[in-house]
């Protein structure tokens, strides 16, 4: 059987891209609005996630660094990836959400979501 790893994230850029590794690497704070109606009270609820995505791919970071702002809408394909690093003698272990396809959207592209 084939298996998949693909998270597919539309949302707004939530603050200024940050570069790391002499801006071969940029990350990128994602907000994605999320609505529903509660059973009970019958009152319409929103709820924001936020996601944080790494952009490794050196071509794609320079130009997400130079180009992608706060508020901007955009569309990405990206993997979920286990990491892990050294702190103080122990290692922790994460995971990440990593950028295989990006693209920022114009804002008609990006435009208000549609009610659910």
């Amino acid at each position: 059987m084939r298996t998949t790893n693909l998270f597919i994230l539309r949302g707004y850029v939530g603050q200024e891209p940050k570069g790391f590794d002499d801006g071969k690497i940029a990350k990128i704070s994602v907000a994605t609005n999320r609505s529903w109606t509660d059973k009970k009270s019958r009152e319409r609820i929103e709820k924001t996630d936020w996601v944080t995505v790494a952009v490794l791919n050196e071509r794609d970071a320079a130009f997400v660094l130079k180009n992608v702002r706060k508020g901007a809408p955009i569309y990405a394909e990206c993997r979920v990836a286990e990491t892990s690093y050294e702190k103080d003698g122990k290692t922790i272990y994460g995971v990440d959400v990593v950028a295989n396809v990006f693209d920022l959207l114009s804002r008609t592209d990006g435009g208000e979501e549609d009610a659910a």
